[in-house]
């Protein structure tokens, strides 16, 4: 049985102390394979709420945040590769929690580690709702990183 890890970031603190969680399991489980996904929901959003409907502007902005994911992708691979570890990255566009889910069931994850909180701009008391969300649909075990 072929053993994944789908670790969701977006590459704020709390997203990089769970990449050095999974760094941490995959030194003690050296055969895991790590897949890190990114997920920008802001150019989603922009398509349905936003007043800026001017083709130009829409596409900086795109490029801007595509930039922006590039980057949290990035920084979330230096912590695997700091210790010599594997880690495969994808980005997505969408909604952040049906996508780690819906990648978690493609890829036949065994597991989900995600950060408690993002970069939301709005935060839930205790976890972020990403994470909530993400526990309370997931197939298969989730850890949250404090």
């Amino acid at each position: 049985m072929e053993r994944k890890l789908l670790l969701a970031s977006d590459g704020s603190d709390n997203a990089l102390r769970a990449a050095r969680f999974a760094v941490d399991l995959v030194l003690l489980v050296p055969d895991l394979r790590v897949t890190v996904v990114v997920i920008n929901d802001v150019l989603e959003k922009m398509k349905y709420y936003s007043t800026l409907r001017s083709p130009v502007i829409f596409e900086e902005v795109e490029v801007h945040f595509r930039n922006k994911a590039r980057d949290a992708l990035s920084r979330t691979l230096a912590v695997f590769e700091a210790h010599h570890c594997q880690a495969e990255g994808v980005i997505k566009m969408g909604n952040p929690p049906q996508e780690i889910i819906n990648l978690a069931k493609e890829g036949s994850f065994s597991q989900i580690v995600i950060g408690s909180r993002g970069l939301g701009s709005l935060k839930g008391i205790v976890l972020g709702s990403v994470s909530t969300k993400v526990v309370q649909l997931a197939n298969c075990p989730v850890t949250i990183v404090k």
